[in-house]
């Protein structure tokens, strides 16, 4: 049998392969029901006290009251952490580091979406490095230790957040961003039940960050075998089940098949990172106010074509776990198709597919290119990025057009 990807056996043997996934991942629907049993696991006795942040909206559903009785039946003091913001700013990470560390919990939760649970993990590495700022930890590989046990269990499913090494914060307008070992949970409890009641909207959004995940793991430089697998599932399951969990929330097999993808794209982009289309959409998105995962779909299709030269191979791979392009006349036609399908995606979904409908205006590309190239240095892309290469990539956004004509 022939593998899915032929990979160059000079970059097999001459270059090293690492890989970055939570201690364990435990998936079930209604599993969030076992977390007393998960913190024993973990060694956290009775009548130890557990720090829970939890996005506010999760907190007053009847799923969570239910595991918060659980927990506090089985002897644990419970506290509940809420202020949460949606892309939360160092502020709001700094009040939660000095609150987790006044009362030095012995074990974090973290349940909700991503910025939920990027600020459960800074809660968890406040307690174990109490004398850094907040502030010290941003960059790569800045967090001294972590000890104290941690547990993501996500509400939405896009992010990945469970299963990354990443935290994600806001400094003034920009993003910025902590990456660390440390910042893998010891468990990641996936309950797909916690997503049954996202609206179609955040839906499609976290969806379109699922796959924006493994498509940009995919294509990057610092792929490996296992990241490229785990992508390529995440994107079939993408693909399988995306289009029906958005027109009906409950449909409780989507909801289990895209908690699993959003999770499988965590763990490949965890280790291969992301590329330009998270430096668009984390440019664009939060001066336009457009969820990050809808700015990463937008996105999506543009970036695919800018790499297309440089990965022919890893599009074609795509296409196979999209379905497409089997009649497909040469590597190239095959490659095309799967873009081709993101592009239907984002239709079927009602994404807006170009920049000119969200309001940004032509004049503003030079500076969205600049920033994209400056604050977002990508290593990691294996076609180099410049402000004149990325602004040509602006431009087809804002039209709306991709230049294999899409449209």
């Amino acid at each position: 049998m022939s593998p899915l990807i032929n990979f160059s056996t000079f970059k097999l043997l001459s270059s090293s392969m690492r890989f970055h996934a939570p201690r364990e991942i435990l998936l079930e629907i209604g599993i969030l029901a076992k977390i007393p049993e998960v913190l024993r696991n973990l060694g956290i006795a009775v009548g130890d006290n557990v720090l829970v942040v939890i996005d506010p909206v999760v907190m007053n559903q009847e799923y969570f009251k239910s595991a918060e009785r659980s927990m506090r039946e089985a002897g644990y003091e419970i506290e509940l952490y809420t202020d949460i913001e949606y892309e939360p700013s160092v502020d709001c990470a700094r009040r939660l580091a000095t609150h987790a560390r006044k009362t030095s919990p012995k074990a974090v939760v973290g349940i909700g979406g991503g910025s939920t649970l990027d600020l459960a993990k800074v809660a968890a590495i406040s307690v174990d490095n109490p004398s850094k700022d907040v502030e010290e930890f941003i960059g790569f590989d800045k967090v001294p230790r972590r000890i104290t046990p941690l547990i993501l269990s996500p509400s939405t499913s896009g992010t990945g957040s469970e299963a990354t090494r990443h935290i994600v914060l806001t400094k003034g307008s920009a993003k910025t961003g902590i990456a660390s070992r440390c910042l893998l949970p010891d468990v990641a409890l996936i309950d797909p039940v916690l997503t049954y009641t996202m609206p179609p909207r955040l839906t499609a959004g976290a969806g379109l960050d699922a796959l924006s995940h493994a498509v940009e793991a995919m294509i990057s430089a610092d792929s490996n075998p296992i990241t490229d697998l785990l992508a390529l599932q995440a994107i079939h399951l993408v693909f399988g089940y995306l289009r029906r969990a958005y027109l009906n929330g409950r449909d409780v097999e989507a909801r289990y098949f895209m908690s699993l993808a959003a999770t499988a794209a965590g763990m490949s982009f965890s280790s291969a990172k992301v590329l330009l289309g998270h430096n668009i959409s984390q440019t664009f998105g939060p001066r336009y106010k457009v969820h990050h995962g809808i700015a990463c779909g937008m996105a999506l299709p543009y970036i695919m074509e800018f790499y297309l030269p440089a990965t022919p191979e890893k599009f074609a791979a795509m296409a196979d776990a999209i379905g497409v392009g089997a009649g497909a006349r040469g590597i190239y036609e095959k490659a095309e198709g799967a873009i081709m399908e993101v592009w239907r995606l984002l239709e079927g979904l009602e994404i807006p597919l170009s920049l000119k409908e969200i309001g940004v205006s032509k004049s503003d590309l030079d500076e969205l290119a600049e920033r994209s190239v400056k604050d977002w240095p990508r290593p990691n892309s294996p076609v180099e990025l410049t402000k004149d290469r990325v602004l040509k990539v602006y431009e087809s956004m804002y039209d709306g057009r991709l230049k294999m004509g899409a449209k």
